[in-house]
């Protein structure tokens, strides 16, 4: 329900400067407003993300619609409609890689660990359990953390080894460092958003 947008497109946006402070730690909005990358949200590996509440803070007016589904975004003349786009993840079991895409933005793209024995492929949509702290009732209380339900008893969740490999007991794995993609995807993906598992032609 929260609109972020990557930092680095204000300038094409709205004509505002932006600038980073590698060494500070921190990145200047409009000359105005200079906040600390750990206010910042991130795509794994990628961009840093400002909210809306950043923008109104450098200046921006922020109107957003009775459906809550887009915002529009302005500062004197130049201005935007921020939309939210419709989610998806794709699974690759034969290269052993997740994707994640808001709309036709790819937010996610980070290796995953899958069932050494196998892991169920098809089109299912992720939900509709999901737990910050989940443990494994069918392998000795095993902690899942960031878990998120795709099929049964199937889970995407965080773990402390994912090997370049399929080793699980069926489930996904990602990884907890490296960025914490598993707390990434937790947070982002939204109950019922599509969630597809197959295996590509291509050899890993």
């Amino acid at each position: 329900g929260r609109f972020y947008l990557p930092v680095d497109e204000l300038p094409a946006l709205l004509g505002w400067t932006v600038k980073h402070d590698e060494q500070g730690k921190k990145v200047t909005l409009n000359q105005s407003t200079t906040l600390s990358y750990g206010e910042l949200r991130r795509f794994v590996e990628g961009p840093f993300l400002v909210h809306m509440t950043h923008l109104i803070q450098a200046g921006a007016v922020i109107e957003k619609s009775k459906d809550g589904k887009q915002v529009k975004v302005t500062w004197g003349e130049p201005g935007f409609v921020l939309v939210a786009g419709p989610q998806k993840t794709e699974v690759d079991l034969t290269k052993q890689r997740l994707k994640s895409w808001q709309g036709k933005r790819l937010v996610l793209d980070c290796h995953i660990s899958s069932g050494r024995y196998g892991t169920p492929t098809g089109d299912y949509t992720a939900g509709p359990y999901k737990s910050r702290r989940h443990y494994s009732r069918l392998f000795n209380g095993a902690a899942m953390p960031y878990s998120v339900q795709f099929h049964g008893h199937y889970f995407v969740h965080g773990f402390t080894s994912v090997p370049n490999y399929p080793a699980s007991r069926g489930c996904i794995r990602m990884h907890l460092d490296q960025g914490n993609p598993a707390k990434f995807f937790y947070e982002w993906v939204k109950v019922g958003s599509p969630f597809k598992v197959y295996r590509s032609e291509e050899k890993p």
